[in-house]
């Protein structure tokens, strides 16, 4: 079977000018329709719990196991004072 026999064949179950499936095309997809919008849910429902999953888990995290190093008063207006003319300098 030559390529451009494959071509013609296969561009039958569409428009050439519109691009849309032909009626043969749309009843060969018929008896899968259900099936798929059953996979579609499942493998959506199972990564949507994933995402709510962790996004519930890390919202519990409140980060008081981390140590905070103590910082003085001086060093504080110092890093401020830093921050702030960073700030200028960009604009």
């Amino acid at each position: 079977m030559s390529y451009s026999s494959r071509a013609a064949r296969t561009e039958s179950y569409y428009n050439k000018y519109t691009h849309q499936m032909s009626p043969a095309m749309l009843r060969a997809r018929q008896p899968y329709f259900w099936k798929n919008m059953a996979m579609l849910t499942v493998l959506g429902g199972i990564s949507l719990s994933v995402y709510i999953y962790t996004y519930n888990f890390l919202q519990q995290d409140d980060f008081e196991d981390i140590p905070i190093p103590p910082i003085s008063d001086e060093q504080l207006a110092e890093l401020k004072k830093e921050y702030e003319e960073s700030k200028k300098n960009k604009q």
